[in-house]
């Protein structure tokens, strides 16, 4: 016994000499152990959720600052080939993780918020919420699938090659369909969050683009899914074939969305081109626009500190000076952006000072963002409104508009009054939303203003722009995100307000994107050197006569699509449901 350990005490020393004097050894080994572990099943437990990672960062690719528009072709596909398992909770959880995965790369921005714990909170909880959306997509798409039953993809695949043409070709269009409808619950549950849509990739390729003149931004979506998803059924479907064969199934399975497509481009572009002809041009408004770009962090610092505010005041007042110099029409500061708040008393009167007395000096008319406090009868504060005032050139309040949709924990913290730890999250106190859309006339000439994430809302700005509306104007400060991709992800989500209304857009902003976007969402950059740096924009904005020029069909129409899809969507669903239970209780992979 002793002998036996002592023999095998020795082995173990010469072999630890034996490793010691060749360094290589030990990694051989360890690797041959790794491989035995993959056989095992470890690397390829792990394959799928490395396969729903890529999936996630592809579909990122099609966004700023990337802007790949072919990567918003892949994503569906990708998502539907790679989030796959046996079960639906595997479907789903994979769909999750990609999901997560574009959320966290796409959205990296908020991180850049200059208050750490909401921020760190807000990436997470928002990435988090966000992945719903896919998880829930891929698993729609593969409850939909025509077989039941199926062992793997691979089987999926195969069976897919023997579908009747009519599963082929509905297959996709029920699974655009429920993108569509998640993209439309995305951007209306808990206030909405309708960001980057599918759509917003497609932006550069303008005669898809501007199908939303026609269906709203949801049209491109669904024109986007639809035909990623036919052309994984297509490819998939005719791998076995050959030469003639092959290219004829590909045809009859990516013809129909081919041809919608055809026909949607074919009236969207009859629409663009017959309204611009009833258009007449009636002039221009020469537009100043100031961008002072001043971090949030400065921002926050000024309400408590006089030094700050004078510092903001002296760099607004010299920006406006210099606009004033070139001539403008109006001068337009961006949201929020003034140091001290305006304060509207209980008989209506609103104090402006020292700002219209800035503007009356210069003789120019002034639009500036600020914060509103809304006093009662006694002079205490009542509430608090994000708002922005229009000046004539003698600086008399022509008009005013606050913000009617804000944004949770930003602006408001939802049930900050039943869960008070809740408003440490937030780094502002709680403001109230406005009341309607309102137009500000600038010499005949009227624009219709929104301020900060109001521009992304297609139901919100539809109601904006009405028939006297000559454009569209946001207000807003994307200075809460550092110099990102936020700035470039929001302005293309806003150009497509443009394209459904007609009418252009101009954005003033604190630190980039400020320029104007053409109504078939071309956008228009206007400054010299870095989008973020400070200084004045100035433009000259083309005027059209509208009158007896039809509207487009979106703005006549509204947002009937997304609704259309969500009905359909679980029409189908509930068609569907007829779930098998295998001895764990979990439903059999559709």
């Amino acid at each position: 016994m002793a002998l036996g350990a002592l023999n095998l005490s020795r082995r173990t020393a010469a072999a630890r000499q034996k490793s010691s004097e060749q360094p290589g050894l030990a990694f051989r080994t360890a690797w041959g152990n790794l491989r035995r572990v993959e056989g095992g099943g470890i690397i390829k437990r792990l394959k799928p959720w490395g396969g729903a990672v890529l999936a996630g960062l592809v579909w990122t690719l099609a966004f700023p600052h990337v802007a790949l528009a072919l990567a918003g072709w892949l994503a569906p596909a990708l998502l539907v080939a790679l989030c796959h398992g046996p079960r639906f909770r595997r479907v789903f959880a994979l769909g999750y993780v990609a999901g997560l995965a574009q959320g966290l790369s796409s959205l990296y921005w908020v991180l850049l918020i200059p208050y750490p714990p909401g921020a760190v909170a807000g990436w997470l909880a928002l990435s988090a919420y966000c992945a719903l959306y896919p998880a829930l997509w891929v698993w729609f798409c593969w409850w939909r699938f025509p077989v039941r039953d199926l062992s793997g993809l691979a089987e999926a695949w195969l069976r897919l090659r023997h579908l009747p043409w009519r599963d082929r070709v509905l297959w996709p269009l029920q699974c655009a369909l429920g993108w569509v409808a998640l993209e439309q619950l995305r951007g209306w549950l808990l206030t909405g969050f309708p960001w980057n849509y599918l759509a917003h990739s497609q932006l550069d390729l303008m005669p898809l683009a501007l199908v939303a003149s026609l269906t709203g931004v949801l049209g491109v979506s669904l024109l986007v899914a639809w035909g990623s998803m036919s052309f994984l059924v297509a490819t998939t479907g005719s791998v076995h074939l050959r030469g003639r064969e092959r290219w004829r199934r590909i045809g009859l399975d990516a013809g129909p969305v081919l041809g919608f497509m055809v026909l949607l481009l074919g009236l969207a572009w009859w629409q663009v081109e017959a309204r611009e002809k009833q258009l007449k041009p009636r002039g221009t408004v020469r537009i100043a626009m100031v961008q002072p770009s001043i971090p949030q962090q400065v921002i926050w610092e000024s309400y408590g500190s006089r030094e700050r505010m004078i510092e903001r005041w002296e760099l607004l007042r010299e920006l406006t000076i210099e606009a004033a110099r070139m001539e403008p029409d109006v001068i337009i500061w961006p949201e929020a952006s003034a140091p001290l708040s305006a304060t509207r008393d209980a008989n209506g009167r609103v104090e402006l000072d020292p700002i219209d007395e800035l503007a009356r000096t210069l003789g120019v008319p002034m639009i500036v963002g600020t914060d509103e406090a809304v006093l009662d009868s006694q002079g205490n504060r009542r509430m608090a409104r994000n708002s922005c005032f229009h000046l004539d050139a003698n600086g008399t309040l022509q008009a005013s508009y606050s913000k009617q949709h804000l944004v949770m924990f930003g602006e408001y913290v939802p049930f900050g009054g039943v869960l008070p730890f809740l408003k440490k999250l937030a780094p502002v106190g709680t403001f109230t939303a406005g009341e309607g859309p309102v137009l500000f006339d600038l010499g005949g000439v009227k624009a219709a203003p929104v301020i900060c994430f109001e521009d992304v809302l297609p139901s919100l700005v539809r109601r904006a722009a009405v028939e006297e509306a000559d454009f569209i104007l946001n207000l807003t400060n994307d200075g809460w995100f550092g110099e990102s991709n936020q700035q470039w992800q929001h302005a293309r989500a806003a150009a497509f307000r443009a394209i459904e209304t007609g009418r252009p857009l101009v954005r003033c902003t604190n630190n980039g994107l400020t320029c104007w976007v053409d109504w078939r969402g071309r956008i228009h950059r206007l400054e010299k050197g870095s989008i973020y740096e400070k200084g004045v924009r100035i433009m000259e904005l083309p005027v059209m006569d509208a009158a007896g020029a039809v509207a487009t069909f979106h703005q006549r129409t509204g947002d009937w699509l997304g609704w259309a899809c969500v009905l359909a969507s679980g029409a189908f669903a509930a068609a569907r449901w007829r779930p098998k239970k295998d001895s764990a209780g979990e439903a059999d992979m559709a």
